[in-house]
């Protein structure tokens, strides 16, 4: 290892293999409530804001809790003038759901069904997953899980927490919303075989499930495909439609009129060519992959300007992977983003504060007094994979760094 790896001024703090054991036999015997209570400083540091803004200070928080930040905040660890960022979402992945690729037996992605409306994806989840430590370390605290985007209605959607073993802990909300796909992911598991025969029956599937009149007693006596399909028609139940081709993206907005269905619209890739519509509409994106390529007839007219395209036309949206491994990039594939013209700030806020509005989870994804402490340190821009993330911290709990790749650079770093 070299001087300059040993003499990290970030890493003199963290706990050696032995502490860390001693540390967790301690803690084993304690509550996490109390060995959280304890009140915690960071300072000098810089503050990426809600607005996107970055302010010079610190931040303060007891328990799981913010309780002061900004140029006031003093004492505790000195960063060193590294950044202080809330924790970033994936607004749309499988992070948990599969290990490995081409090992189907490590896949639980899917119900396997053209319409799923019970099926929920936080059943596949595994908390304990190789995949989740290396997507915290690169600033990924939360995370939207979907089934695979195949079918009409391939189930519900799920937040949860990317530190934690118990599902208890992870799980933030079971049920974000109902995907449901329009385009070629729409014609999977044996559903309709093209665009004309899709749309015929999602027309069927609203004549099935209509819109009631109000809401009974009796209501929550009856099948619960029917009661997550009178949920979704009431607009208690969000839908997550996906469309990437712009005529789709337009259907797509059709069937949310004709409907009155409250919609995010999913992929969106070659939403540019549709900006207007959307915007008028206001519906909100949640957006990628944000590296698609015109290499596919679902989307010919990719091209890396549509965030920046949608952000000028005052379309609020959140960016998504779609992947389980390619989570970690998520953040340099925001700053690709803003290397073609999104604002940068436009880009933090779509991994921060706007899935969480979009979700209605407004106390994560920002540092502010009273918001959740889950933030993580980095060296400077975290949109730049030349600054590494250095420490994460979720719900008030410094998370631990060690990744399945760290464990073997640890293991087969000196030759025996």
């Amino acid at each position: 290892m070299s001087d300059q790896r040993r003499a990290h001024p970030m890493r003199d703090h963290r706990l050696t293999r032995r502490s860390l054991l001693c540390s967790a036999v301690g803690a084993a015997l304690l509550p996490r409530s109390v060995w959280a209570a304890e009140g915690q400083t960071l300072s000098n540091g810089v503050l990426v804001m809600p607005d996107g803004s970055t302010v010079s200070g610190g931040v303060s928080w007891k328990g799981s809790k913010i309780t002061a930040l900004g140029p006031d905040v003093t004492g505790g660890t000195d960063l060193g003038g590294r950044w202080i960022v809330p924790g970033f979402t994936d607004a749309g992945c499988r992070l948990g759901l599969l290990e490995v690729g081409l090992e189907s037996s490590t896949h639980d992605t899917s119900a396997k069904e053209s319409i799923a409306l019970d099926a929920r994806v936080i059943d596949g989840y595994n908390p304990r997953s190789d995949l989740i430590p290396v997507a915290r370390v690169n600033g990924i605290t939360q995370a939207i899980i979907t089934p695979d985007l195949s079918g009409m209605v391939p189930g519900h959607a799920a937040l949860v927490r990317t530190d934690r073993h118990l599902m208890n802990d992870v799980v933030i909300e079971e049920s974000v919303g109902l995907c449901m796909n329009l385009g070629r992911a729409g014609q999977g598991h044996e559903g309709p075989k093209s665009r004309i025969a899709l749309m015929k029956a999602w027309r069927k599937f609203f004549e099935e499930h209509p819109k009631p009149k109000g809401k009974t007693k009796k209501d929550e006596e009856t099948k619960i495909d029917k009661r997550i399909g009178m949920d979704l028609r009431r607009g208690e139940l969000l839908a997550l439609i996906q469309a990437n081709r712009a005529d789709d993206i337009e259907r797509a907005l059709a069937l949310i009129e004709d409907n009155d269905l409250n919609a995010v619209l999913v992929g969106c890739v070659e939403g540019h060519l549709v900006a207007d519509s959307i915007a008028a509409a206001g519906v909100p994106v949640l957006l990628g992959p944000l590296d698609a390529q015109p290499s596919s007839f679902q989307h010919p007219h990719a091209r890396y300007e549509n965030p920046a395209i949608l952000h000028e036309k005052g379309v609020k949206f959140a960016f998504r992977s779609g992947d389980a491994h390619a989570v970690r990039n998520l953040p340099t594939l925001a700053g690709l983003a803003v290397a073609h013209g999104l604002p940068w700030d436009a880009a933090i806020r779509a991994l921060t504060v706007n899935p969480m509005d979009i979700f209605g989870h407004p106390e994560l994804g920002r540092l502010q007094e009273g918001a959740e402490a889950t933030f993580f340190v980095v060296d400077g821009d975290p949109l730049q994979p030349r600054h590494p993330v250095q420490d994460v911290y979720i719900g008030g709990l410094a998370s631990s760094m060690e990744t399945r790749q760290t464990r073997l650079y640890e293991q087969y770093r000196e030759l025996r």
